[in-house]
């Protein structure tokens, strides 16, 4: 059975005025063990060219399973 964790990241974005801001975001990561959650966002983040990003928290999620339609 697969396992997943919520893994918060904050960006720092800038708006259409110029101003800069800290946005949050959540991604659901089916891995191991929170560290292995962390890692592979990073990993995931980091392929995208994302850069200016920060792991704030990771958590396992109370979700059991992710339906797809296939």
């Amino acid at each position: 059975m697969a396992q997943f964790f919520q893994v918060k990241v904050q960006f720092t974005v800038e708006d259409s005025k110029g101003k800069v801001k800290k946005q949050n975001v959540l991604y659901l990561v089916d891995a191991q063990s929170v560290t292995e959650a962390e890692a592979r966002t990073v990993q995931f983040l980091n392929a995208n060219g994302e850069q200016e990003f920060e792991v704030k928290a990771a958590s396992e999620s109370p979700i059991v399973q992710v339906v797809t339609a296939e």
